[in-house]
């Protein structure tokens, strides 16, 4: 162990103390002269320091963590992004992909004519929103959902 007097102890000028043993009043420095009672101010000094570092490893494991799933979460929501605009192209989709009309994705990613590029007549209109993973609808979809299920749908022309 270093009794040495760490260089920031003569900054801390403002700082002073009274010893419980003794009642005298002390600076930092006191502590780092050659005393003898200097080795319990040196090994308090030495756990706090301990204690630091323990704490800075914490913080660090923290804020790795923190951003990992962060990192995670960006990837997920850019496949999801990616996803929206390949997904009429692939053969599951059971919708024409001619008959699909990109909405820009909110609140509802496609809105299918079923019908219109085979026949040119429209059979049906679907709200379509693709999720991937383990993505939910948000609320205002939900809202979306149920006004579409309540049939209040109208055809407007301005």
């Amino acid at each position: 162990m270093s009794k040495k007097k760490p260089s920031f102890v003569s900054e801390l000028t403002y700082l002073i103390s009274e010893c419980p043993r003794c009642q005298s009043i002390n600076t930092p420095e006191t502590f780092f002269k050659d005393r003898k009672d200097s080795k319990f101010a040196t090994d308090q000094y030495e756990a706090k320091l301990k204690e630091i570092e323990l704490r800075k490893e914490k913080l660090k494991t923290a804020r790795d963590a923190a951003y990992n799933t962060m990192l995670n979460s960006v990837k997920a929501i850019n496949i999801g992004f990616i996803s929206e605009r390949l997904f009429p192209a692939l053969e599951s989709f059971r919708f024409n992909h001619n008959d699909c009309r990109s909405t820009g994705g909110d609140p509802i990613d496609y809105v299918v004519f079923e019908g219109l590029s085979t026949r040119g007549e429209v059979d049906f209109i679907h709200f379509v929103d693709v999720k991937t993973g383990n993505a939910r609808l948000s609320p205002r979809q939900e809202e979306i959902k149920q006004v579409i299920k309540d049939r209040n749908v109208k055809f407007r022309i301005y």
